[in-house]
């Protein structure tokens, strides 16, 4: 009986193990929140310079002489590196907080390239269009903004970690398995209409390129998050499910990048007909 009681008072002096759990949990939620936070912006910002770069390196060349191919200019290669940048650090982002802060922050390319196309490129209005072109542009600026702050502000602070046995948890779960179901079949349609009837509308190829950037955040999401956490110590690349989610990222990534190749190789087609990159992109 007295062995029994010293034990029960050694556990009743014992502090709670959960008391201080909640504040560390949530400062470190906050800290990886705003690292993720952070990545996306600084990698959403150097894609819009990267993009602008491109453009207006297409857009001298267009309006000189010279024979060369914008493949071979300093800077659309500068841009080409930007963009890898850019895209790391957003890839980055998607390990440290939850999709519903990292995606909503995607806007800050479309506003950034908005005004870079107007300082930097210098592109030119009448005031006729400024009604049309420009007004409506900063609407939908104050729209996308209006709407990024709702998403960020009230998304979770907390996201779960991605390891490989929640990964395929998530996978065959019905939300997943009906969304998946989903996005087959609108895919298959869209391309039907794309491929066979020759519908090249871009509402159907900006659709297209959206229903694959949405597979595109879920497996970037899983696999950066098991990089980090095989960096962090807890091996993850052991599992078979990494690699699914690597294949179909990549591919996902290939099949959204070639409509604006596609686009690119018959702006250059026109410049440079013989060009070994027009055929390959053409063909």
């Amino acid at each position: 009986m007295d062995g029994a009681h010293r034990a029960a008072l050694q556990l009743q002096q014992l502090p709670p193990a959960s008391s201080a759990d909640p504040v560390s949990e949530a400062s470190f939620s906050y800290k990886e929140n705003l690292i993720g936070a952070l990545l996306a912006i600084f990698g959403h910002l150097v894609v819009s310079i990267a993009l602008n770069l491109q453009k207006y390196c297409h857009i001298r060349l267009a309006g000189s002489k010279d024979p060369r191919a914008y493949f071979k200019t300093k800077t659309w290669w500068l841009g080409l590196f930007l963009m890898l940048l850019g895209e790391l650090g957003v890839f980055a982002s998607y390990a440290f907080a939850p999709l519903s802060l990292i995606v909503p922050l995607s806007a800050v390319s479309v506003i950034a390239s908005a005004i870079i196309g107007i300082i930097f490129i210098k592109e030119k209005w009448k005031p006729k269009d400024f009604l049309r072109r420009y007004i409506l542009s900063f609407v939908g600026c104050g729209l996308a903004i209006v709407g990024t702050y709702l998403l960020v502000t009230f998304a979770p602070n907390s996201h779960e970690k991605m390891t490989g046995e929640n990964i395929i948890r998530h996978l065959v779960s019905w939300p997943f398995l009906l969304y998946m179901l989903v996005e087959i079949i609108l895919f298959c349609l869209l391309l039907y209409f794309y491929k066979e009837r020759n519908a090249n509308n871009i509402v159907v190829i900006l659709l297209l390129v959206a229903l694959l950037g949405s597979m595109t955040v879920v497996t970037v999401k899983a696999v950066a998050g098991m990089l980090v956490l095989s960096i962090q110590g807890n091996l993850q690349l052991d599992y078979p499910i990494f690699y699914v989610m690597l294949v179909c990222m990549v591919a996902t990534a290939i099949y959204q990048a070639a409509p604006s190749l596609r686009s690119s190789a018959v702006t250059s087609a026109f410049r440079h007909p013989h060009s070994p990159l027009t055929r390959v992109l053409l063909c």
